[in-house]
């Protein structure tokens, strides 16, 4: 009787191995990713604050205009940004009441500053750096069910950093992004949230293909970071995951109906 009871204990943990390593599979995957998105905002925030603080200070900015929660919100953010760095690296980083509090602080210090790149004319470059910095704290913010940054353009009539305006860089993105005549649409195959995750993910093949294999939908990114939809993904190959391609086929809005692929 002793020997059966051992083996049917061991049966019930054989069968319940798989789903317990599943789970910490994912636990672990969400964690690398959390810390992944404090390392990309550590990076792109080192210079930030050196470059708004120096552009608040000439023209076209009117700091006079701007709150002063506004004007400091660059070094709060960093300063937020290095406590996430000492934070992340905990085991209980996902349901740490401490790193979800500070998430929320860097959402609310950066809300000001970024009324104020809404509402001034910032140098094109700082523009470009913010839009990288406010994606990635957005991922964050999902991650812990904090409310999200806005998206926001400068002012019209000038044009970011106030040159040439921004009609005529409007149409060079528009441009840029468009598919190319002949209905192919050069890009990367990736999943949504490694196109979401910067181009440095882009070309991670293994994280696409076990994203994708775990639920993910399968999408293609553009160098300029438009992604598409791709109406029929069993027409993509799975040597093809984390590959630069053009998708031939018919585009309707953000979504592709592919005929083929070419590598």
């Amino acid at each position: 009787m002793a020997w059966r009871g051992f083996a049917m204990g061991v049966c019930v943990l054989m069968l319940l191995t798989p789903a317990a390593a599943q789970d910490y599979d994912r636990e672990a995957y969400a964690r690398s990713y959390v810390q992944f998105l404090v390392q990309q905002i550590d990076q792109w925030t080192k210079t930030f604050p050196r470059d708004y603080n120096a552009a608040l200070m000439r023209p076209p900015v009117d700091a006079s205009k701007l709150s002063e929660a506004a004007k400091a919100g660059a070094n709060e953010l960093r300063d937020c940004v290095t406590r996430l760095a000492e934070l992340s690296g905990a085991k209980d980083v996902l349901t740490n009441a401490e790193f979800r509090s500070e998430v929320e602080k860097a959402i609310a210090v950066s809300s000001q500053m970024n009324q104020a790149m809404g509402a001034q004319r910032f140098p094109a470059a700082l523009y470009g750096d913010w839009d990288q910095v406010r994606v990635q704290l957005n991922n964050l913010a999902r991650v812990y069910r904090v409310e999200t940054l806005a998206v926001v353009d400068p002012p019209s009539g000038g044009g970011r950093g106030g040159r040439g305006g921004r009609g005529q860089q409007a149409a060079t993105a528009t441009a840029a992004a468009a598919p190319p005549s002949g209905g192919g649409v050069a890009g990367y195959i990736v999943d949504q949230q490694c196109a979401a995750r910067g181009k440095g993910m882009w070309t991670n093949a293994a994280c696409v293909a076990r994203c994708i294999r775990e639920g993910d939908k399968v999408v293609l990114v553009t160098e300029e970071g438009k992604v598409y939809q791709i109406a029929n993904p069993d027409k993509i190959d799975t040597d093809s995951y984390g590959q630069k391609v053009t998708l031939l086929g018919k585009t309707n809005g953000d979504t592709i109906t592919v005929d083929s692929l070419q590598m």
